[in-house]
């Protein structure tokens, strides 16, 4: 008989045990959402019982009194056997009883609006994870019985390699994103046990949401940033890439912001920017000119947050592109001085070309910081003024850690990602093939 690889029994096992995790969350989060509509049910037919006519709406469900005629036989009998709810169909039943308190007259029934539909979704989130991952864990099975002997010491040893590394990213990155995603379709607090499956409720909830939308234009405009601030790194990369008295400390002090603490930064700069005694301000009454309330005016808030964040970056940009000069070959430089180029001629036709690779590289991370940010927002405007600086990390915040509602926040944080992964591709696609030719 043959014995199985390192990598396929042990990552087969992982798999089977991660399925029987997710499929275990699904159906405790099912169980939980059952016990609490019954709970719900049996409240609604005591108050209804101590007060005839009270009358109560249930937000996302609907509510009847049934008659014994309305129910079917075997079921009333059960509710007068056992004065308990139960399930019926896809909501719950509560025995409703007279006002002495003695017999079952009739029954409460509390349905979810759109249970019907949501019983089978839920159904298939609960199994889908179980057959995926018991398929993959049958492929690993099957290639470790049909590889052979040198490969699988190969496969061995590069998982010896690289088993920790994997780990680490398993634990603290795949698992987050996929428990994101799992609560992105479930209805999900730290108030309520139930937690009920929604499928994409959340997600359509968002997309009716005009305040989400705002938040996703703010964060556009704010990502606007990067091609500034590029520009301005590439310029001082170019001036500093001499040997020049004092071009050391002029390269540190231009990347000093970069490594202090931006909690300090936006304090300081919030202090600057004040209205009343801030030096911003200062300086443009000695230049004849009116105060401007940089941070309280929602024209130009999210203008002031974008020049502290090119000051801030521009540091860290122009040490990678002052890197990427100093790669350049000096000899392709020589070529085109003699050929008679001008310097304006040898950085756009010989220096540009080969800097198009670091530059793809500051765009596609300077792209994902900004679409980030969340820290000089929070500290210098709390998303304001009018929601003029509300960006969409903040908004997610907000909604997981002040609403407590940890499903949208997580369908936001979804979104994100997908908007992230699109930007990433397209800028790849632009910009890649041109790096490849050059």
């Amino acid at each position: 008989m043959k014995r199985l690889t390192f990598p396929a029994g042990v990552i087969g096992a992982t798999v089977l045990v991660s399925a029987a995790w997710l499929g275990g969350s699904a159906w405790r989060d099912a169980r939980a959402a059952d016990r609490d509509l019954m709970r719900t049910a049996s409240r609604l037919a005591a108050a209804i019982r101590s007060s005839p006519g009270f009358r109560i709406g249930v937000p996302g469900h609907m509510v009847r009194v049934l008659s014994p005629s309305d129910l079917p036989a075997d079921l009333f009998e059960e509710l007068r056997a056992s004065e308990a709810p139960r399930r019926h169909r896809d909501g719950a039943v509560a025995p409703l009883k007279d006002a002495d308190d003695w017999d079952v007259v009739g029954a409460v029934e509390l349905i979810p609006r759109g249970g019907l539909a949501r019983r089978p979704l839920l159904r298939a989130a609960t199994l889908l994870p179980l057959l995926v991952f018991a398929a993959v864990a049958a492929w690993l099975i099957r290639w470790g019985r049909r590889a052979g002997a040198p490969r699988r010491r190969d496969t061995l040893v590069a998982w010896s390699f690289l088993g920790i590394p994997m780990l680490h990213l398993a634990v603290f990155s795949f698992a987050p994103v996929l428990f994101t995603v799992l609560l992105s379709v479930h209805q999900w607090d730290l108030v309520s046990s139930a937690r009920p499956f929604v499928g994409l409720a959340n997600y359509r909830e968002l997309a009716g949401d005009p305040l989400f939308w705002k938040t996703l234009g703010n964060t556009a405009l704010y990502v606007l940033y990067v091609p500034v601030t590029i520009a301005c790194a590439l310029g001082l990369a170019l001036l500093l890439n001499r040997r020049r008295t004092g071009e050391r400390l002029l390269r540190a002090i231009v990347f000093l912001p970069y490594v202090t603490s931006t909690v300090a930064i936006a304090l300081v700069w919030q202090w600057l920017m004040n209205a009343d005694f801030g030096l911003v301000n200062f300086g443009l009454r000695l230049l004849g000119l009116p105060p401007v309330d940089w941070l309280g005016n929602p024209s130009t808030a999210l203008v002031a947050i974008i020049a502290v964040t090119v000051w801030t970056q521009v540091g860290y940009q122009m040490i990678v592109l002052l890197a990427g000069l100093q790669g350049v070959p000096q000899q392709y430089l020589d070529a085109a001085l003699v050929d008679g180029a001008t310097p304006l001629r040898r950085f756009w036709h010989v220096t540009l070309p080969l800097l198009r690779p670091v530059l793809l590289f500051v765009l596609v991370t300077g792209v994902i910081s900004g679409f980030q940010v969340f820290t000089l927002v929070y500290l210098m405007t709390e998303g304001g003024p009018l929601h003029a600086t509300d960006v969409i990390v903040y908004r997610i915040y907000q909604t997981a850690w002040e609403f407590l509602r940890f499903g949208s926040a997580s369908a936001m944080a979804v979104v994100l990602f997908a908007i992230l992964l699109a930007v990433t591709v397209v800028q790849f696609k632009l910009l890649g093939k041109r790096i490849e030719h050059v």
